[in-house]
């Protein structure tokens, strides 16, 4: 037992180890592709390029460059060699790093004419390397490693996930509830920072004062009687007011406890993300799987959901409830200008984003989900 426990322990270690070199290998191919983009226009670094860009620049970014390539080329031969335990998406992470090593081969290959020809086709090749690697005796303990990595994998980024929403959202509740109203409740009177005067409060309190009085006359009317007397509206109205006056307070506090007791959840949502910096490593490559892993209709159909809702036809009425709502929660006066200028300018703004990302990444990294994206809007 004690055994069969330590091979265990071994063979998640050995996981580990492999998972490590693949995510530091694939973070260093994105690394270079960053190069490529946005210093040589989509293609190969080339060194000896002068770029308009200050020498000191240049040389750190070739630094970079050169530590990250080195991290490729040395991790790329103990991936390959256990290609066998990579699910989906970390082969598609292999395959990004087997291109990027590829476009830097070494520079003195003779020309492809001159080159000597393979005695058979690679495509042959790796059928007979892949019925080598199906009839290993090893096969079997391969694949199941795999699938366990596979399903911890995905157990760490259920967790991670769950942490992520419920630990902000629990920890802005029990603060606010359990520390944070008590305390301002108790030395809101005391503290002016804790009880901030809020004129549009004022405001509404009058608006309300002055509808109360004429519902009591209004309703004297109705009921035959005579109006209340100046004394006897003068009395109504103060206590009225009183009454209106705490309901203030109370939305300010509550205003003044939300704040609080969302930095702390703000501050939750880090401690989680600090402390685990590699479950969301795996979170990302789960997530990057699904994705992927989605029909080009499915992809096309969650990228005209997401546009509708946020920069569509209908999106300035979600927009502006939204924004009430913080406008409520954080005790904000209402300002219609503002929710009207953000609206005429942040869906633009997002729907522009958008569409440079659908242009620029998704354009090349699933051509049919963009086609499919065009048939099903309309062509638009």
């Amino acid at each position: 037992m004690a055994l069969t426990d330590w091979m265990t322990a071994f063979e998640r270690a050995q996981a580990s180890d492999l998972t490590s070199d693949l995510e530091r290998a694939y973070e260093a191919a994105l690394l270079i592709q960053g190069f490529e983009l946005e210093y040589y226009n989509d293609r190969p670094v080339r060194p000896e390029l002068e770029l308009g860009i200050p020498r000191q620049t240049q040389a750190q970014m070739l630094r970079r460059f050169k530590a990250a390539l080195k991290l490729c080329r040395a991790s790329l031969e103990e991936l390959e060699q256990n290609r066998g335990q990579l699910d989906g998406q970390e082969h598609r992470q292999l395959q990004l790093i087997e291109s990027v090593v590829s476009r830097y081969g070494q520079r003195t290959r003779l020309p492809s004419m001159a080159r000597s020809p393979n005695v058979l086709p690679s495509s042959l090749l790796n059928v007979f390397d892949g019925l080598r690697r199906q009839l290993d005796p090893e096969a079997e303990a391969t694949m199941v490693a795999g699938f366990r990595r596979r399903r911890d994998s995905t157990l760490v980024s259920l967790r991670i996930l769950l942490l992520l929403l419920l630990v902000p959202l629990m920890i802005q509740q029990m603060s606010r509830n359990l520390v944070v109203s008590p305390l301002v409740d108790l030395y809101s009177k005391d503290m002016p920072i804790l009880s901030y005067p809020q004129p549009h409060l004022q405001q509404e309190a009058i608006k309300k004062l002055r509808l109360y009085q004429s519902e009591v006359e209004f309703e004297a009317l109705l009921a035959g009687k005579t109006p209340p007397s100046r004394e006897e509206m003068q009395s109504a109205l103060a206590e009225k007011a009183e009454e209106l006056r705490k309901d203030a307070d109370r939305e300010s506090n509550d205003a003044i406890k939300n704040i609080i007791a969302d930095v702390c959840g703000f501050f939750g949502f880090v401690a989680v993300c600090f402390f685990g910096q590699r479950d969301i490593q795996v979170l990302r490559g789960f997530l990057d799987e699904v994705l992927v892993g989605l029909s080009d209709s499915a992809k096309a159909f969650a990228i005209i959901l997401f546009t509708d809702i946020f920069v569509g036809f209908h999106s300035p009425e979600g927009w502006t409830v939204l924004l009430e709502g913080v406008e409520v929660h954080f005790g904000l006066p209402h300002q219609e200008s503002f929710i009207m200028l953000f609206i005429a300018t942040f869906p633009v703004v997002l729907a522009t984003i958008l569409k440079y990302w659908i242009f620029r990444y998704l354009n090349r990294v699933s051509p049919s989900s963009v086609a499919t994206l065009h048939s099903m809007n309309g062509g638009g």
